[in-house]
């Protein structure tokens, strides 16, 4: 069951115009779907709010708000939008529709990039943002998520719906928005952004993909803050050595704390990048400006890897962290801790603690149980919980929560997770289906034992005498109602099955005696009953058994039997064949189970002409005779 197939959109035609083919992504605030604009024949990709945003002012005005500062960047490298409109109890936007994958989608795939592709995706990025910087526009959730390969070779940045002007920079805290991994020192410290803030997540998302890891990582979001906030920035090509010095002073001057010491707008940055690209790897002249000296990096890549980093619990216990305990290199380091140590008392104590904690990464999401629920009940539930909801949908079986059910979350819903953890939604496709697997040659045992790990039950064995099937085998299986189960058959994991199994052979009493038979019977816990069967047999002499019979012809271990006991052959009395020709004499005795043996000097071809007529027979007319002897028919000479 796909996500499209239970989306109540899908098929719809939105505001008269746009036809919605299928649900391509969803995220926190909106999902996005492939429609067709039915008045300009074209595919374009429309977001939707979701309906419980819907009447949240301001999600609503933040939603709007991305429709008209997008729809300002005429870029190649900006994804166009081409229409926002809101009809009934949905808001929504147009987009231009690019099919192909995110940077995150080819980091998952290969981990880590070339330099050539990685300043490529980072060049086309740094001129979208020159251009939304000239328009006083601030993307503020630059990341992989955000950067879209199209399948023919462009590349575009979009999902500015975190975006604000610049003028509006200055918000408190609770207002910030963006994801951690990527997040600016100063958004954290002072809830402050300009378009220095952008350029150092463009850095991080460089050292990225040259190295296939994120600078900062963390168990919680909490510790990855207080790492950007503290940690000096790692260079890239202490992971990766084919990173040049030069690519790796554009990274260092872009993720300085301080922004006044990175590139002006992305322009400088861009501009340097280029410069990076045909820079001699052991050249003095660095290709950076002047807001920071290329001692400093030099100077940060020596203290790197001479100084131990501060481990949190030392920056709050001491004024100077580890640099108190080394006064030689005190005065440098102490002012950095010092500075350090101010930032994060912003960020436990200041405004920006009240955004981290209660509405930002670092709060927790509150339980939440969805199984059983709809897929719509349950994203609402998870949405109040703090959780973001995100496509594909994921599907599996389960015995008892109904096709198109939920039941329940990858990752798995655990206690005290940060609010804005993303989960997919698991749907149940209801009881599993299971081909029966084939059971000829296999022992009950080993049978038994494939069906528990489909999930099939075996509540009952019973045991039959079969002539070619060995002892212990599946002979048949059936449903609990009787009725049989052949290879290939449909059931459900929970099922049970009843099987049948084979005793062997019961043994050879054809030619032995009723006393012979009876032990050989009873040997094999069959009971002979005392009723025996005559009848005439041509191959078994009298009173010898010809055969075991059963009622309903099934023979249990345990059953009773009774057994057929030869009377000999059938007697015959041979008729008389006076004034019949030869052929019909012959005729006769044959129909009475005689063979026949014909001496006559007139060809057969005339033995039924009326003057070929039958003489005589021996054994004589009136005489008994063993049913299936020779008669000879003596006809005229």
């Amino acid at each position: 069951m796909s996500a499209e197939s239970i989306d109540r959109l899908v098929g719809t035609v939105l505001d008269g115009r746009y036809r919605i083919e299928s649900r391509i992504a969803r995220g926190g605030m909106a999902k996005v779907y492939l429609a067709e604009d039915t008045r300009l024949e074209r595919q374009v990709a429309i977001k939707i709010m979701h309906d419980h945003l819907a009447d949240d002012g301001d999600y609503a005005v933040k939603f709007i708000r991305e429709a008209r500062h997008t729809a300002r960047l005429a870029h190649p490298n900006i994804m166009s939008v081409f229409d926002q409109g809101h009809v009934d109890d949905t808001l929504y936007l147009v987009m231009e529709y690019l099919p192909g994958m995110t940077l995150r989608d080819l980091l998952n795939d290969y981990g880590t990039l070339t330099v050539e592709q990685s300043l490529d995706i980072t060049q086309a990025v740094l001129q979208a943002l020159s251009v939304a910087h000239r328009e006083g526009i601030l993307h503020r959730d630059v990341k992989p998520e955000n950067v879209m390969l199209v399948n023919d070779g462009r590349i575009k940045i979009g999902d500015f719906g975190l975006a604000r002007p610049v003028n509006n920079a200055t918000d408190t805290g609770k207002s910030l928005l963006g994801t951690v991994a990527y997040i600016a020192p100063e958004l954290l410290t002072r809830s402050q952004a300009d378009n220095r803030s952008d350029l150092y997540s463009v850095g991080i998302m460089l050292y990225e993909m040259l190295t296939g890891t994120q600078p900062f990582t963390g168990d919680t979001p909490m510790q990855v803050a207080i790492q950007h906030a503290q940690q000096p920035m790692p260079f890239a090509s202490e992971s990766n050595p084919t990173v040049s010095r030069a690519v790796d002073d554009v990274i260092q001057w872009s993720t300085q704390k301080d922004p006044k010491n990175r590139p002006k707008d992305a322009r400088s940055m861009l501009d340097s990048l280029t410069s990076a690209l045909t820079q001699p790897d052991d050249a003095t002249t660095r290709v950076i400006d002047s807001t920071i000296s290329s001692a400093q990096i030099e100077d940060s890549r020596e203290t790197q890897r001479a100084l131990p980093t501060i481990p949190p619990s030392a920056a709050f216990g001491s004024p100077l962290g580890s640099a108190a305990r080394n006064p030689t290199r005190a005065r440098g380091r102490g002012l950095r801790v010092v500075s350090l140590l101010i930032a994060l008392l912003v960020i436990v104590g200041g405004g920006a603690s009240v955004w981290w904690f209660q509405s930002g990464p670092g709060s927790l999401t509150t339980s939440a149980t969805i199984a059983g629920m709809s897929i719509d009940d349950a994203t609402d539930t998870l949405t109040t919980a703090g959780f973001v909801v995100i496509d594909p949908v994921s599907e599996a079986y389960h015995p008892d929560i109904p096709e198109g059910m939920v039941v329940g979350t990858y990752p798995e819903i655990t206690s005290g997770m940060p609010k804005g953890t993303e989960v997919h939604l698991v749907v149940s496709l209801g009881l599993e289906p299971i081909s029966f697997p084939d059971f000829d040659n296999v022992t009950v045992v080993d049978f038994s034992a494939q069906l528990a790990k489909l999930g099939i039950g075996v509540v009952n064995t019973s045991k039959e005498f079969h002539k070619s099937i060995a002892a212990g085998q599946v002979l048949a299986v059936s449903r609990a109602d009787g009725s049989s189960i052949s290879i290939g058959d449909t059931l459900y994991s929970g099922d049970s099955v009843l099987l049948t199994e084979s005793a062997g052979p019961i043994p050879a009493v054809a030619g032995l005696t009723v006393e012979q038979a009876t032990n050989a019977l009873r040997a094999v816990d069959l009971t002979v009953s005392g009723q025996t069967t005559l009848e005439f047999s041509s191959t078994v002499p009298s009173d010898m058994v010809i055969s075991v019979v059963a009622a309903g012809g099934v023979i249990h271990p345990g059953g009773s039997v009774s057994l057929v006991v030869s009377k000999g052959p059938e007697l015959v009395s041979v008729p008389g064949i006076a004034g019949m020709t030869i052929a019909a004499a012959k005729t006769l005795l044959e129909n009475l189970g005689f063979a026949v043996t014909v001496i006559s000097e007139i060809p057969k071809k005339h033995w039924d002409e009326t003057w070929a007529e039958a003489i005589s027979t021996d054994p004589t007319e009136g005489t008994e005779a063993p049913k299936g002897s020779t008669i000879t028919l003596q006809g005229k000479i």
